[in-house]
């Protein structure tokens, strides 16, 4: 079906690629107002200027927090996949579509 697997592994692997490769310093930056440096919170990526505006150690640990979040997010759509059949969209429809009969622990 669409889009082809091996599309998107091939575009995700070349993207993905790039930018890590640009992160680590492995290639040089393509614009000049850019520099090479240090790749965490607060390096030299930082486009809105959030490391002046504010604690950059606390920011450190939001994005932490909200990437584990967001890691047991995913996992969660997965064990749904793996219990029910159905991805999450579909179910969500037909939770919605019926919520006294699809619930969290299935149909009844």
């Amino acid at each position: 079906g669409f889009p082809s697997f091996w599309n998107v592994l091939v575009i995700e692997l070349f993207t993905i690629g790039f930018a890590e490769s640009y992160r680590t310093g492995l290639i040089d930056p393509i614009f000049s107002e850019l520099s090479v440096g240090d790749a965490n919170p607060g390096g030299r990526f930082d486009p809105l200027n959030l490391a002046a505006a504010s604690d950059l150690e606390e920011l450190k640990v939001k994005e932490v927090k909200h990437c584990r979040l967001a890691m047991f997010g995913w996992a969660g759509c997965l064990v749904q996949w793996q219990v029910t059949g159905k991805g999450p969209i579909t179910n969500w429809a037909e939770h919605v579509a019926d919520p006294w009969h699809y619930t969290i622990v299935g149909k009844h």
